[in-house]
């Protein structure tokens, strides 16, 4: 028995002058319990390996648990949450865009008030010197709609164009002068599309003294398309003047039969390209039609004319 005590008090007695240091420094780190893992022992040499000593130094993010890059921390008010960045996957395509223009307001009160009902996207082309062209002006302003001049122009068939008319057979300072004046008559307008013109939207010179205008002007130009012969988009492309080119009449035939078919048709291109324009007239078919088909949901955005421009 005396043999087996004294073994076991060796023992004990190695245990204690083992962990002597130990007890000690949990009493210096103010009885903070095991493991200490910021504590620095009095005696160096009785650090564990897995203890790790305390700094003054700010604490570096562990491998697994890293900083989050400054970009990607939102500013403001919510700058505690970090926000995830958008993945390819979430991204949506943009939607196809489609942009109305209605042409020959100006002639008949009817007309003015029936376009002005319209949706506020829908552009009205103003005839300039007709009997409502600047109340017509004045009241889309005041809705904040764009406006643009239906500047009359010379057609094959020689039909009259009546106040303002620009003809192949003026000279270049006449011609000038007349398309200003036809701007002033219709205040506000942001651009200008061709009324008619068949023939001078064919002709290169005369295209080009309308281009001297619109930059003069700071105007953007929509060809009609009234011949697959203009040059009219040419010329204003090749200057830096925002442009565009109509893709759809939706009333050469004036039932809703028609004017429907057109309008799908309207859809149709601007899913395959993107964007498409159509032209209208103030019938009562068209505003009717429009009135109800702008107001339903579409598989394309109607969008003011300038989100097109070029």
């Amino acid at each position: 028995m005396q043999q087996s005590f004294s073994r076991w008090g060796l023992a004990g007695l190695l245990l204690a002058s083992f962990h002597a240091p130990l007890h000690a420094d949990i009493e210096d780190a103010e009885s903070i319990p095991f493991p200490v893992l910021d504590a620095t022992p009095s005696d160096k040499s009785s650090v564990f390996p897995y203890l790790t000593p305390r700094s003054d130094d700010a604490p570096q993010w562990p491998p697994l648990f890293k900083s989050p890059a400054p970009e990607t921390l939102p500013r403001g008010p919510v700058a505690s949450k970090r926000i995830a960045p958008m993945s390819e996957m979430d991204a949506l395509p943009a939607p196809p865009k489609i942009a109305v223009i209605i042409d020959d307001v100006g002639y008949n009160r009817r007309g003015m008030e029936e376009t002005l009902a319209l949706p506020l996207p829908v552009v009205l082309a103003i005839l300039p010197e007709t009997p409502y062209a600047k109340k017509t002006a004045q009241r889309a302003h005041l809705q904040e709609r764009i406006t643009i001049l239906h500047a009359p122009m010379e057609n094959e068939r020689e039909l009259k164009l009546g106040p303002g008319g620009l003809y192949v057979r003026m000279e270049e300072e006449e011609f000038k002068q007349t398309l200003r004046a036809d701007l002033d008559n219709v205040p506000y307008v942001k651009g200008v599309n061709n009324h008619m013109g068949s023939l001078l939207t064919t002709q290169g010179q005369h295209m080009a003294w309308v281009m001297d205008i619109m930059t003069e002007r700071s105007l953007f130009f929509i060809d009609s398309l009234t011949s697959a012969q203009s040059v009219a988009h040419t010329q204003a492309s090749e200057r830096g003047i925002p442009t565009l080119i109509r893709d759809v009449f939706l009333d050469n035939v004036r039932t809703e039969e028609a004017i429907h078919r057109q309008f799908q048709q309207l859809l149709t291109r601007a899913h395959q390209r993107g964007s498409a324009v159509a032209i209208g007239h103030p019938y009562p078919e068209t505003t009717a039609y429009l009135q109800q088909r702008l107001n339903q949901p579409l598989s394309a955005q109607l969008v003011t004319i300038d989100h097109l421009l070029k």
